[in-house]
């Protein structure tokens, strides 16, 4: 009798998640709506496509149904605009869109059990987003890029006395990535808070890793997820109680410092408990970490895959960083255009990069050519940059070929090509500059004080790894390394070099 029972209720939910989007069609529609892609696959739509490849797969909808379309996805509409100049004059300055605040505040209360209050609370957001924008420029940016320096100078430093005494053979996206974890950690929370992250177990890494997935995993909506997963969920309650050791004025940053002081005011104390300042401290690390320490990687693979290219950079890094020079002076950073050239290139090769809104109402928007978009309230409305960045009109016929002086200006040319990966509007990422510094320090003291060998990576597989490199796109809400099957292809056989010099 319970076997039946719950055979009813899964029957049930299936069916209903199938005509969902029929249903809604046929009593929610709104005049010119654009065209709507069924899926026939239940519950999970068109997910596996979305996680499996989306660049391919949103630019094949494209190339058959044209610059706009609607698909269904985690169970909400997402609206594809390939339209650059409509979608910045029409959906970003109008007041019927806001950022994906609605969806993420739902993730916030749902999945990490944050109080609503908080997360709805209109002056207090307005207040955290204001120290964002106002924390991560000039001054403070550049004591952000110094602590991030001195914090892999010292994980370096470590490792190379562990090397005596261990095997030096590793995965370059993990052990770089908890290199680069550390580097954010200690700039936002201070290096106390580092070093006692560094010495508990289990690894913070490994809980961050954690929090990672189960955040995808909430943004697809996956069922039965905390069954399913049950360790990764353990995990990531794990990875948030180790915020609760935070200590004040113990060396933090001036952004969690903004942040903390508003949390425990006398004004807003009684919105934010202690489960959600932990919650709100560990989305703002992963924020920081989750895009610049796989994408630091995949340059130096790029790098490395590519001999002009590397001895670009190695030429002005000899011609602007001297001996008595710091690496995270503001002055010097700015000088690395050519290694600034191939981060874009990089990323504009394998970033899936997005703009999202959200509508607040129904509307409707008319494109530059007079076309008219149909939108209800609650579409996820999205402009694919990624698309852009590998447009044969924009880039070339082979518009995935690495060109690493691609965003120098020329001579020739009325200016450099653009790439749009940090949103647009007023809502662009406030930390985009830290995002450049980090990836520039990290790739920056790995060309001058390590040699790396990757021991599995054969000649054919580099020559692949130029026409494409085998990205991880089922991370939706962050950067991926590798995919699973190519993960062993990174391992490296590595050393130290001139690391105590300078």
């Amino acid at each position: 009798m319970l076997l039946i029972l719950i055979t009813i209720i899964i029957v049930t939910l299936i069916t209903y998640i199938y005509l969902k989007p029929l249903i809604d069609n046929l009593f929610y529609s709104v005049p010119n709506e654009p065209k709507y892609i069924h899926s026939y696959i239940p519950i999970f739509g068109f997910s596996f496509q979305v996680i499996t490849n989306p660049i391919e797969f949103i630019r094949s909808l494209y190339l058959k149904y044209g610059k706009i379309f609607v698909i269904y996805f985690a169970s909400r509409r997402w609206i594809y605009i390939y339209d650059e100049q409509t979608y910045l004059t029409k959906v970003i300055k109008s007041d019927d869109f806001i950022t994906f605040d609605a969806f993420i505040t739902d993730i916030f209360i749902k999945d990490l059990n944050v109080n609503s209050q908080c997360m709805q609370h209109e002056e207090s957001r307005v207040l955290q987003v204001k120290f964002f924008h106002h924390l991560l420029t000039g001054d403070e940016l550049e004591i952000l890029s110094r602590r991030a320096h001195d914090s892999l100078i010292e994980s370096m430093k470590f490792d190379e006395k562990a090397l005596a005494n261990n095997n030096n053979i590793v995965n370059f996206f993990d052990h770089f990535g908890e290199f680069m974890l550390f580097g954010g950690t200690e700039s936002l929370f201070g290096h106390s808070f580092a070093i006692e992250q560094r010495n508990i177990t289990p690894s913070f890494y490994k809980l961050f890793q954690a929090f990672d997935q189960g955040l995808n995993l909430d943004i697809y909506g996956i069922p039965f997820r905390t069954i399913i997963y049950k360790t990764v969920f353990r995990h990531r309650n794990e990875f948030l109680k180790r915020f609760a050791s935070f200590k004040l004025n113990n060396g933090e940053s001036k952004l969690i410092n903004a942040f903390e002081e508003m949390f425990r005011s006398d004004e807003y104390k009684y919105l934010f408990h202690q489960h959600d300042i932990n919650a709100l401290h560990a989305t703002t690390l992963w924020v920081a970490v989750s895009i610049t320490a796989p994408m630091s990687c995949w340059v130096v693979v790029d790098l490395l895959l590519h001999p002009e290219a590397l001895a670009a950079v190695k030429q002005e890094l000899s011609e602007n960083v001297s001996s008595s020079s710091s690496i995270y002076d503001k002055e010097i950073l700015t000088k690395l255009k050519i290694l600034e050239s191939c981060i874009n290139e990089t990323l504009r090769r394998v970033f899936n990069a997005v703009v999202i809104r959200e509508a607040l109402v129904d509307t409707t928007i008319e494109c530059l050519d007079k076309t008219k978009i149909g939108l209800r309230k609650g579409d996820i409305v999205i402009y694919p940059a990624y698309l852009k960045h590998l447009d044969q009109n924009l880039f070339g016929s082979n518009p995935y070929r690495y060109q690493h002086d691609r965003f120098i200006k020329k001579p020739n040319q009325p200016k450099a090509p653009s790439i749009m990966i940090y949103g647009g509007g007023l809502h662009t990422c406030p930390g985009r500059f830290w995002v450049m510094n980090q990836i520039k320090i990290l790739v920056t003291l790995i060309i001058q004080h390590m040699n790396i060998e990757f021991i599995n990576m054969t000649d054919k597989d580099k020559e692949d790894y130029r026409k494409r490199l085998p990205y991880d796109y089922s991370k939706f809400a962050s950067a991926g390394g590798p995919k699973k099957v190519y993960k062993n292809k990174f391992d490296i056989k590595y050393s130290y070099k001139n690391l105590h010099t300078g």
